[in-house]
This record gives C-alpha cells, sequence and structure tokens, in this order.
C-alpha cells in the first residue's frame, strides 16, 4: 500500500514519504530547540540553511524530486513574468509622471529666472 505524500516543513512544495517528513520536521524542531532566542516564531534560519545546504541536494539524487524541483523552478520562473509584466506599465506610468513633474519645474524655474 502506497502512503500519501506529505509536504515538507521547510519547503512545502515538496512532497515526500511521512517518514521522511517527520525526519525533517524532527530536525526543524531541533533546530528550534538550539535557537538562542527562546521566544524566536517562524521557522529558524538554521534549519532554511540545512535544508537548502544538505536536505535539499541529497534528496534531488532521486528522480521523483528532481521532477518536482524542476516543476517548481518552472513555476517560480512563470510567477516572475508575471510580476515582470505587471512592473512594466506601471514603471512606464510613473517615468512618464516623473518627466511631466521635472517639466513643471523647469518651466517654473524658468519664469523665476532660474537657470
Amino acid at each position: 500500500m502506497a502512503s500519501i505524500a506529505r509536504m515538507h516543513p521547510v519547503a512545502n512544495w515538496l512532497r515526500l514519504p511521512p517518514h521522511e517528513t517527520r525526519r525533517a520536521l524532527d530536525k526543524v524542531l531541533d533546530f528550534r530547540d538550539k535557537s538562542a532566542d527562546p521566544t524566536a516564531s517562524g521557522m529558524p534560519e538554521a534549519a532554511i540553511q540545512w535544508f537548502y545546504s544538505e536536505e535539499l541536494p541529497r534528496l534531488c539524487t532521486r528522480p521523483d524530486v528532481r521532477a518536482q524541483v524542476e516543476a517548481h523552478i518552472q513555476e517560480l520562473l512563470q510567477q516572475a513574468a508575471t510580476v515582470e509584466a505587471e512592473i512594466s506599465p506601471a514603471a512606464a506610468a510613473l517615468q512618464r509622471r516623473l518627466d511631466e513633474l521635472a517639466l513643471q519645474v523647469d518651466v517654473l524655474e524658468e519664469a523665476l529666472g532660474h537657470d
């Protein structure tokens, strides 16, 4: 009987078997418990560093994980393209407004006799 994949505690886009997510969660909790700040909340920075420097490279040796990472890269690239498409028109409009303001300043300074 196949087990249901669960989200990795650091990278919630990565689905792994339950025993691996439990092991990863234990590691994250260990980082939390060793934190110098007992009132800190959120994901411990050490857990994030561990995930990207040790856990993910180890997991990427597996074809199923590699496929998930590649799919996530494509999703991130699509999101970046969407953000870029939203930024471009807004940036152009802001630049036009800035040019209009600079022109008004120039006209007013010229009326005052400033160079």
